[in-house]
């Protein structure tokens, strides 16, 4: 009687372990393969396919042109981002203006790549120096 008993639980611990091997299984999905960066440009998480992104220090800034000269972070190549009246600017994750952008400042802009390889901004943030 206690060798039944004693199968019967085991029989039974041995199916509810195999049932929860099962359904966590089929319920992991397969990540899709995330797709190649263009040089220089990032895609933003969560942001449009279309929508590029330029981390770095800036190198120079030419109010006339309303372009600034972004030094790539962690590269010595540059990266040209043009800003227009529409552009948003943050400072330290709050409103800021153009005044904050500066030589040498950490700056992720976030936009969209034009015809010319630039970065044409749509949010500036200013950053502290690296």
């Amino acid at each position: 009687m206690k060798r039944r008993l004693l199968a019967a639980v085991g029989l039974s611990l041995g199916v509810a372990f195999a049932a929860g091997v099962i359904t966590s299984a089929y319920g992991q999905e397969e990540k899709p393969a995330a797709a190649a960066k263009p040089a220089g440009a990032a895609k933003a998480g969560g942001a449009a396919k279309d929508e590029a992104r330029v981390d770095g220090t800036v190198k120079s800034l030419d109010k006339a042109t309303k372009t600034l000269s972004v030094r790539l972070r962690g590269k010595s190549e540059t990266k040209d981002v043009v800003y227009d009246d529409h552009t948003t600017f943050t400072f330290r994750n709050k409103p800021g203006t153009l005044d904050e952008v500066k030589d040498e400042r950490r700056v992720i802009c976030v936009g969209k790549m034009n015809d010319k390889g630039q970065l044409v901004a749509t949010r500036i943030d200013v950053r502290d120096t690296m």
